[in-house]
């Protein structure tokens, strides 16, 4: 159901997902929406417990991010156009998780120093 969307881990987020192939038999809940999707020539539904919007919103955030891709690189070919893409994706998600992790150790250093002077504050220091 994909809570929590900016954490991504080895498993897939979309809990609820399934292509057409692999989806027979195996749900023991059935997802609420079946979408339609068509990327770079290739067409396939996915069932979800997904909004559609959201998952059109991410179809079309893929395609844009594709397009970007082989204009810059002029890659044509899907499969190394889609792998190039897919290891960009992953190199700025691991960029944006070192940042937050340094804005967090920075905050949780301003807070220990902020608490830390109050502290001497009271002590008169």
């Amino acid at each position: 159901m994909m809570k929590g969307r900016g954490t991504m881990g080895m498993e897939p987020s979309m809990s609820s997902i399934s292509s057409d192939a692999s989806s027979r038999g195996q749900s023991a809940k059935a997802p609420t929406h079946v979408i339609p999707i068509e990327i770079l020539g290739v067409s396939f539904t996915i069932k979800t417990d997904e909004e559609p919007d959201y998952i059109r919103g991410l179809v079309e955030e893929l395609k844009n991010r594709l397009s970007t891709v082989s204009n810059q690189m002029r890659i044509v070919d899907p499969l190394k156009l889609s792998l190039v893409t897919a290891l960009l994706s992953l190199d700025e998600l691991h960029r944006d998780k070192d940042r937050k992790g340094a804005l967090s150790r920075e905050y949780e250093a301003s807070s220990l120093l902020d608490d830390l002077d109050r502290r001497l504050g009271e002590l008169g220091l």
